[in-house]
């Protein structure tokens, strides 16, 4: 009974904690007005920490979830006549950006909190895993103001504005059989994307004239609703390349040294969506909000079909682990050094039928990370090291230059003792910083960003069979 409600209130903490996030997330990216808005990184702390790496990465201690490549659910620890060691992760991100257009010359910084996951990864027998996750697939919010001279009329002010985003809410399999694992993720995506194009005239030619004409205010809305079930698969193979024997003499354990293989891919998607279409006449009122004058035109539940390209992603990862006890394949990984290739055809998005400013995207990626220590009583020695690089071209091609990406990484995962020699309670901070900039020198709009992530794991052994003495 103990165990219930310790795990209740967690879970109630969380899912408080990431409504929380979730209420106060806030900013303004011009790019975001295209496809799908921004794409969120769809990887967790962990892996956020090491450049972004994810195909190949599993954690062989069971302490992070990888739900980027669902094969890595296979290694979530479950000992026979002992239970399984459940696993909950919660990632929020303070996310800091700093835009600057060349024409006009302006500058603009904006700091949010944005929820990342919320994931519970589960072990269901030996050498199968599951998981389910919720996260932000892509977000949208912009607010962009043009002003410009209607000739023979007067000067005009244009306001763009839109608002929502993609979300994901799936569950996932992994199963392995010797060093092959194999996974999918199958869930729903659903969003909403909000866009107004407002007109303003403002009145200059009146000594002109030689009178002063009235201009309502326009706006241009629509509300697009979509969701559609999607799938991914996943797969890693591990390489045994040298094993060297423990010594007891040395008091060595036993080493291995690997290499891991791993892919992913996310089908194309085809969202259904509805659409509700507005053209109106309004005037702002005394808070600053819009009061709707007249209505030229209105329709709602226009159906529409918004088609995303798949997904694909390669990689490897070089590694040396200590092997606590074979029978069990309990190992911990001294260090990893990897690389991946993630690629993806943007330029077959279609919204309804049309093209947007999308570029094919494609992403480098190199990282690894290192734990000095697995006894050593210096919490800083238990802590493991993580640091990465990305760069590619982004999918957003607002200008037809492209957008250049290139992002630095570094991560840390901070282990967090247990109560007491009674718990099997196990938690473990990992924190990451990613440091980068999208577009160079041949873009009117460049975006500097520091984004730092914190993710909170927490682990308990399930399903235990107690003993009595």
């Amino acid at each position: 009974m103990p165990l219930v409600s310790i795990t209740t209130s967690k879970l109630t903490f969380i899912i408080c904690l990431l409504s929380f996030f979730t209420a106060s997330a806030q900013e303004n990216s011009p790019y975001s007005r295209y496809g799908l808005g921004d794409l969120y990184p769809s990887q967790n702390i962990v892996n956020r920490g090491m450049g972004g790496l994810t195909a190949a990465y599993t954690d062989p201690v069971g302490q992070s979830i990888n739900f980027s490549n669902p094969a890595s659910y296979a290694d979530f620890q479950r000992t026979p006549g002992v239970g399984g060691r459940v696993l909950y992760d919660l990632g929020f991100s303070i996310d800091s950006r700093t835009l600057r257009s060349k024409a006009p010359i302006k500058k603009y910084s904006s700091a949010n909190f944005i929820p990342s996951y919320l994931s519970l990864g589960f072990p269901i027998a030996k050498n199968l895993g599951g998981a389910i996750v919720v996260r932000p697939y892509s977000r949208i919010n912009y607010s962009i103001i043009t002003n410009t001279r209607l000739a023979g009329i007067d000067s005009a002010q244009y306001q763009y504005e839109g608002s929502g985003g993609v979300n994901q809410a799936f569950f996932g399999l992994g199963k392995r059989w010797g060093g092959l694992s194999l996974g999918f993720n199958a869930g729903y995506m659903f969003g909403k994307k909000e866009t107004n194009t407002r007109l303003g005239i403002i009145n200059t030619n009146t000594a002109d004239t030689g009178y002063n004409p009235f201009y309502y205010k326009s706006n241009s809305g629509t509300v697009t609703t979509l969701g559609k079930f999607f799938f991914s698969l996943g797969g890693i193979y591990d390489v045994r390349l040298k094993t060297i024997p423990k010594n007891d003499a040395k008091k060595t354990p036993e080493y291995e040294y690997g290499v891991r293989l791993g892919g992913t891919a996310m089908l194309k998607q085809t969202f259904h969506g509805s659409q509700d279409i507005i053209r109106e006449t309004f005037e702002y009122d005394g808070a600053g909000g819009t009061v709707s004058l007249d209505s030229v035109y209105k329709t709602t539940g226009t159906k529409v079909d918004i088609e995303i390209p798949a997904v694909y992603t390669i990689g490897a990862m070089f590694r040396k682990t200590i092997v606590v006890d074979r029978a069990s394949n309990s190992k911990y990984d001294v260090w990893t050094l990897g690389a991946e290739l993630e690629t993806s055809k943007w330029t077959q998005y279609r919204f309804g039928g049309a093209s947007d400013r999308l570029n094919d995207y494609w992403q480098f990626r190199l990282g690894g990370q290192i734990l000095p220590s697995t006894t050593s009583p210096a919490i800083l020695a238990r802590s493991t090291y993580r640091f990465g690089v990305a760069f590619g071209r982004d999918y957003i091609n607002a200008d037809g230059n492209g957008l250049k990406t290139f992002s630095g990484t570094f991560g840390m995962g901070v282990p967090i003792a247990v109560r007491n020699s009674y718990s099997s309670q196990f938690t473990k901070l990992n924190f990451a910083v990613e440091i980068g900039k999208r577009g160079s020198n041949v873009n009117n709009i460049t975006e500097n960003f520091v984004r730092f992530s914190v993710g909170l794991s927490l682990s308990d052994v399930w399903f235990r069979k107690r003993k009595y003495d």
